[in-house]
C-alpha cells in the first residue's frame, strides 16, 4: 500500500486497487502467497475519514460501502492464497499469519470517528484470545505488538530489520505443505463466517457511517479535537 503520505488510509482507490490486485494474484497460477505491506512509516491508519466525511449523500456512502468495501472483504476473506503478512489492525485480525513490527501499535478505533470496525466485530472471536476484541472496539484503546502477540492478534513480532526475514521463512516453511492441504484448511475455516455475519457487518458499517455520530466525529478528526458524544 502505498500512500504514506495520508499513512496510508484506505480510500475509495485503495479499497479498488487492493481487491483488484488480490483477485488477479488469485487467478495467477504461480502465486502461491499474498504479501501485504505498507510504504512508509505506517501499514495502514485505517479508513480514510477525511474522504469518507466529504461523502455528499446516503447513495455515495451506500455506493463506497457495498460497491467498494464489501467487495474488498469478500476477496480477501475468500481468498485460498494466504496473506502471509500484515499489519493493519483489520487486515491483520483477516490475514493467515502476522509478522509485526516493534513499533507497531494496534486499535480497532473506528468508534472513535462514530464509524465501525464491522470485520472485527464479525470475525474477532475467531482469531483473538479472550474479550480482548471486545474491549479494543468499545474503548478504542491501542495495544502494542507485543499485547498482540500475546491476545492472537500477531504471530511474531521483529525489528524492523528482521521483519522480511521472518516472512521467507515463514513462506519457506509452508513450501513443507500441500497447496491443496492449504486450500481445504481454508475452506473449512472460512465457513465460519457466514454470508448472514458479513451482510449485517456492513449494513452497520453504513448506518454508523451516514449517522450524526459520524458527521461529529469526523469533524473532530479533521480538527484534531475530542468529539463529544455524550451530552
Amino acid at each position: 500500500m502505498n500512500r504514506p503520505e495520508a499513512l496510508n488510509a484506505l480510500s475509495k482507490g485503495m479499497f479498488r486497487e487492493l481487491e483488484a490486485n488480490l483477485r488477479d494474484a488469485s487467478k495467477d497460477r504461480t502465486v502461491s502467497s499474498i504479501i501485504i505491506k505498507g510504504e512508509g512509516r505506517a501499514f495502514s491508519a485505517g479508513l480514510d475519514v477525511k474522504e469518507v466525511s466529504g461523502f455528499v449523500s446516503r447513495q455515495e456512502a451506500r455506493n463506497f460501502v457495498y460497491s467498494l468495501v464489501k467487495p474488498f472483504w469478500k476477496r480477501f476473506l475468500e481468498s485460498e492464497k494466504p496473506p502471509a503478512y500484515g499489519a493493519g489492525a483489520e487486515i491483520a485480525l483477516a490475514s493467515d499469519m502476522v509478522v509485526a513490527s516493534t513499533e507497531s501499535t494496534f486499535a480497532f478505533s473506528g468508534g472513535r470517528v462514530g464509524a465501525l470496525c464491522c470485520i472485527s466485530a464479525a470475525f474477532g472471536q475467531f482469531a483473538m484470545v479472550g474479550r480482548k476484541v471486545v474491549e479494543m472496539n468499545l474503548t478504542g484503546t491501542p495495544i502494542t505488538a507485543d499485547e498482540a502477540r500475546s491476545h492472537g492478534l500477531v504471530n511474531y513480532v521483529e525489528e524492523n530489520t528482521h521483519l522480511r526475514e521472518r516472512v521467507d521463512q515463514l513462506l519457506s516453511e509452508m513450501r513443507n505443505v500441500s497447496p491443496i492441504s492449504n486450500a481445504s484448511f481454508k475452506r473449512i475455516r472460512r465457513s465460519l463466517f457466514t454470508t448472514r455475519v458479513v451482510d449485517l457487518a456492513h449494513r452497520e458499517l453504513f448506518r454508523t457511517i451516514t449517522s450524526p455520530d459520524f458527521v461529529k466525529g469526523a469533524t473532530a478528526f479533521k480538527e484534531k479535537t475530542h468529539p463529544e458524544y455524550y451530552q
